[in-house]
């Protein structure tokens, strides 16, 4: 394990006044831009610890949930172990469910979901899914879990080799329950994920879905609930139950494809899509996973470009931090917030970033500079 402190590169957004006349068709809405820098000023890179097996983490009540083909394994913030289970055959994606009380792992070696306890990693129970072909990450949502009575949670499974992103319905007694799928490979719009990634859900409760098709390289918003209302285009299939993609905030009028990705440089009224691959700002290659922190900021990791961006809720393009040297390929990220005080406004969100780089065998602590000015009383060391 090796400390390193390097500040990163950071973007501070302009104060930009957009005054438009009445919107009509393909004509932008002026929308409110950020002023200065956000509350995370810049992130440095913290620490750097070996772990050759890790595949993907995930974070719960200040913990970290890492796994690696045999085990899935309970960490602090310092990486030490806490506590951890063996016997798994080639463990690749985790996720916390909601209400931080049971951790989602697949076993792709028997095509399997188990759950363990988020307190003590209990063994709780498990389902094998044999119609699942491969699992690249899991997510758990609430949305909609209503039209299923008794149903904890949702539970989404991005199936690249069957195309599709899986949904069960999640309880004690049955497990889990096929209930539809959220999206197809099939068709070019945003409904449509071709290659699925990373899944998270945001801060007011929707399904946002990394797209690492090399000509889309999106995160696109679902409303995750199932569209019971769906059909599909071959006679006599099964009512999927697909999602609903929602936007991230209105910027065209008409609504414009923009408006339902991150990722997208394309201009209201534009005909098609617009997807890259890009190495400019508020654009992605390969975007591998997401994150979002407690004020609703989501976390991109913008896993060709080596960098993690982030957005604002609505969003909108903010700032980026990682070099090709300190974040090479990240392929899963988890985010701590931290809470500092009692007022409900005393909060440091996104105190700390760990990313899993498994061409290094290695995973990286990030820090905001504002967590690191609460910790050590004194700026972030610059390097001239």
């Amino acid at each position: 394990m090796s400390r390193r402190i390097a500040l990163m590169a950071v973007l501070a957004p302009a104060v930009v006044a957009l005054i438009l006349g009445s919107a009509g068709c393909g004509e932008k809405i002026a929308i409110p831009q950020p002023q200065g820098l956000f509350s995370v000023a810049a992130w440095l890179e913290d620490e750097v610890f070996d772990d050759a097996g890790a595949r993907q983490v995930a974070q719960s009540l200040g913990g970290l949930f890492v796994v690696t083909p045999d085990a899935v394994t309970k960490r602090d913030l310092e990486y030490n172990v806490v506590g951890s289970v063996a016997g798994l055959t080639d463990a690749t994606a985790v996720c916390v469910g909601p209400n931080d009380e049971v951790v989602f792992v697949w076993d792709q070696g028997t095509h399997t979901v188990h759950w363990y306890s988020v307190a003590d990693l209990a063994p709780l129970g498990s389902t094998n899914l044999p119609a699942v072909q491969s699992v690249r990450a899991l997510a758990a949502d609430l949305r909609g879990i209503e039209l299923v009575p008794g149903a904890r949670t949702f539970l989404y499974l991005a199936d690249p080799d069957s195309a599709v992103v899986h949904r069960y319905a999640f309880d004690d007694f049955n497990g889990l329950t096929p209930t539809g799928i959220l999206t197809r490979a099939e068709g070019e719009g945003a409904r449509s994920v071709h290659e699925a990634a990373g899944m998270a859900v945001d801060s007011e409760g929707m399904l946002l879905v990394c797209e690492t098709d090399t000509l889309r390289n999106w995160v696109i918003r679902f409303d995750g609930t199932p569209d019971e209302d769906d059909t599909t285009p071959a006679v006599n299939d099964i009512d999927p139950l697909r999602g609903r993609v929602v936007e991230f905030e209105i910027t065209c009028e008409p609504s414009a494809a923009t408006d339902f990705v991150l990722g997208d440089a394309a201009v209201c009224g534009q005909s098609g899509w617009v997807g890259g691959p890009s190495r400019d700002s508020g654009n992605f290659t390969a975007p591998a996973a997401v994150v979002v922190d407690g004020s609703g900021r989501i976390f991109v990791a913008d896993t060709g470009n080596d960098r993690v961006q982030i957005f604002s809720p609505a969003g909108h393009y903010e700032l980026q931090f990682g070099t090709a040297e300190s974040c090479p390929a990240p392929s899963s990220l988890a985010l701590v917030d931290v809470r500092v005080g009692t007022n409900a406004d005393d909060v440091n969100y996104g105190a700390y970033v760990f990313l899993v780089t498994p061409g290094s065998g290695q995973v990286r602590r990030f820090i905001s500079s504002e967590h690191y000015i609460y910790v050590n009383r004194e700026p972030p060391p610059v390097r001239p």
